[in-house]
């Protein structure tokens, strides 16, 4: 399957998981959800997108075949194109669909926004400082000095929370953008060392192409 075939489908993949990760508002009830689900949603969603969009296009970018071979081209040079260019696909799929969201949650979805923030930041801010006192129970228990019992963060107020939760401002847009270039040129940059070293692992440089 070509490189432009291959990102395609799993840059589909890869909008989905940001989708899921941008627009979570409008999929999670704060007021039925535990605190401690929140806080993970708070703290590490963003993480775990990245991670699987950087998993997707690696996957393109060990999925993709060349669909032609030029003349006197090295094949391990081919993967190293087609590998750049699948990976390079799926981040611009990814790219335009959160500045989408960026967009939505500004204007749309901002009230909504708001919400979700003025709903979820004091169970996250309890559940925080809950956990923040359990951390100091044990450490007294077990008899830890004194400096290491008072090493602990701050408590964690609702206002802050929901501070960090906000909708994003229109301004922001233009930092998505920058957003947007960085993430092609590392994709890109990430699918051509994949080729590259799948053609120093298994150099084919005679093999006939693959897919249509």
């Amino acid at each position: 399957m070509g490189p432009i075939r291959t990102g395609f489908r799993y840059g589909i993949a890869a909008v989905l998981v940001a989708l899921v990760s941008d627009l979570y508002f409008l999929l999670v009830n704060p007021a039925s959800t535990e605190g401690w689900i929140l806080a993970v949603i708070a703290q590490y969603r963003t993480r775990l997108a990245l991670a699987a969009i950087l998993f997707l296009a690696i996957l393109a970018a060990l999925r993709v075949s060349p669909t032609r071979l030029d003349p006197g081209v090295p094949y391990r040079s081919l993967l190293l194109r087609d590998g750049a260019l699948a990976a390079t696909v799926v981040a611009v799929m990814v790219g335009l669909a959160l500045f989408l969201t960026t967009a939505l949650q500004a204007t749309l979805f901002a009230d909504a926004v708001r919400e979700y923030a003025r709903e979820a930041s004091p169970k996250i801010a309890s559940y925080v400082n809950e956990v923040r006192t359990e951390i100091r129970e044990r450490r007294v228990e077990s008899g830890a000095p004194p400096e290491e019992v008072r090493d602990l963060p701050p408590p964690a107020r609702t206002e802050a929370v929901e501070a960090t939760l906000q909708p994003p401002a229109l301004r922001d847009l233009g930092r998505s953008i920058a957003n947007f270039v960085l993430r092609a040129v590392l994709l890109g940059t990430l699918g051509g060392l994949v080729g590259l070293l799948r053609g120093r692992s298994s150099p084919r440089e005679r093999e006939k192409p693959t897919g249509g």
